[in-house]
Parts: structure tokens; C-alpha cells; sequence
């Protein structure tokens, strides 16, 4: 809680006339907040007003000035995140700025960087990114011109939508992950969920279950791409 400036001083001033010297006036908790998670990571909390510290007795003018010094913070946005003193990976369920993807493994679908960049672009943890592409693995290796009986695309889509497939794969790969967008938010319910599972494989079975449903689920592939693109991806 803030104290006013005027009630800290009224209070210095008594205690100056009925005992010479007023005691330090305690360090106010104003100011000390802990920073929200941000995509960077958790910024520590404040440090406390050092008034009051040296052990001598705080004068009233002394007081006075504390008190008008909190004052003004608080006026000026006390609690703003104290600045980093080094670089740290941002959280691998975080949404980030630049993605930067690398990998052989034999379990990445095609495309994948440009996957997972664009859903983590578009309201998707990376977690979540990597489970959805681990899906695009077993549905269609992540090549968007992939058909198969009755369906295809990046998700399988069955029937397979006109002008999804045209034979230029950069321009249908722009088509479908804007599709994908569409096609998920007919279980938007459940994009909360995904967006909160914490490993990639995890990821995987939600978007499996909730989002895929497919007649053939073989989890081990889905689960098993999303763990390599999270693991390309340096999440």
C-alpha cells in the first residue's frame, strides 16, 4: 500500500517532538513488484528503498525528503521491471520474434521452419507450433502438394478444398497454413490447451485428439516429429 507523503511526515514531525530524533523511517514495499512472464523470461523484483539503512536516526527533513522521494516514485510508475544484467533463452512456450531452425533428423516434416514460423507469428506458443507440425508429418510429410485417397494437403484435409493443391508449392503452402488458422478455430475452444502444454509431444496428442482427429492416429510419428522439429527449433 502507498502511504502519502503528508501522513509520513506528520508522523516524523510528531515523533521529532516528543523524542528529539525520529528513528529511520522504515523502507517502503512501494516499488516492488515482480515483472509478469515475458518472452524473454522472468525479470527479478525490485530492490526496496534504502531510507533507513545507514543505522543513524533519520533528521525530519531527512524524513521529509524520503517521504517526498516515494511520493514521486509512486507518481512516476514504481514497479517497472528492473533491467536485465545478461541474455537469456526465451521460454520454449513463449511466442518469439525471430526463429531460427536447423535439422536431419529423418522425423522433420518439409517445410517445417516455415511451419512452426508461421503459427508462432499468428497466436501459437512454440510448443504448440511443434505439435501441430508433428501432425503435418504423419498427415502429409509436410509437403502441401501431398494427396492421397480423398484428401490432402498440409492437414489431410478430406475432401481436399479447390486451389488448396496447383502445383506451385510455395504459393499452396501460404494458402493452407492460412487454412490451417480457419480450420482451427472450429475447436477454438481447445487452442487455449494447446497453447498451455508444456513439451512438444504433449502438444501433439492434444492437437491429435482435439484438433486432427484422424481415423489413423499412429502416435508415435506424430509425437515423435514434433519432439525433432522442438528439438531443430532449439526449444
Amino acid at each position: 500500500m502507498v502511504v502519502p507523503a503528508v501522513a509520513v511526515v506528520s508522523a516524523a514531525v510528531a515523533t521529532v517532538q516528543a523524542h528529539g530524533q525520529a528513528s529511520a523511517a522504515p523502507s517502503d514495499a512501494a516499488g516492488r513488484v515482480t515483472a509478469g512472464r515475458v518472452s524473454t523470461g522472468h525479470a527479478g523484483p525490485h530492490a526496496g528503498s534504502a531510507a533507513g539503512r545507514s543505522g543513524r536516526p533519520a533528521s525530519s527533513s531527512t524524513a521529509l525528503r524520503a517521504a517526498k522521494s516515494r511520493n514521486a516514485v509512486t507518481r512516476s510508475g514504481a514497479g517497472r521491471a528492473a533491467p536485465r544484467t545478461g541474455p537469456s533463452r526465451p521460454s520454449a512456450g513463449s511466442k518469439p520474434g525471430s526463429l531460427h531452425c536447423s535439422g536431419s533428423s529423418v522425423m522433420l516434416p518439409e517445410n517445417y521452419a516455415a511451419i512452426v514460423g508461421f503459427l508462432t507469428t499468428h497466436g501459437y506458443t512454440r510448443f504448440a507450433a511443434a505439435g501441430i507440425a508433428g501432425n503435418m508429418y504423419q498427415e502429409s510429410k509436410g509437403n502441401p502438394e501431398s494427396v492421397g485417397t480423398g484428401g490432402g494437403g498440409l492437414i489431410g484435409w478430406t475432401p481436399l478444398p479447390p486451389g488448396f493443391v496447383t502445383g506451385n508449392p510455395a504459393a499452396d503452402l501460404r494458402t493452407q497454413l492460412a487454412a490451417v488458422l480457419t480450420y482451427n478455430q472450429q475447436w477454438s475452444q481447445y487452442i487455449p490447451a494447446l497453447n498451455a502444454a508444456t513439451s512438444a509431444t504433449q502438444a501433439a496428442d492434444i492437437y491429435m485428439t482435439y484438433f486432427e482427429r484422424p481415423g489413423l492416429p499412429v502416435v508415435a510419428n506424430r509425437e515423435g516429429a514434433a519432439a525433432a522439429v522442438a528439438s531443430a527449433c532449439g526449444f
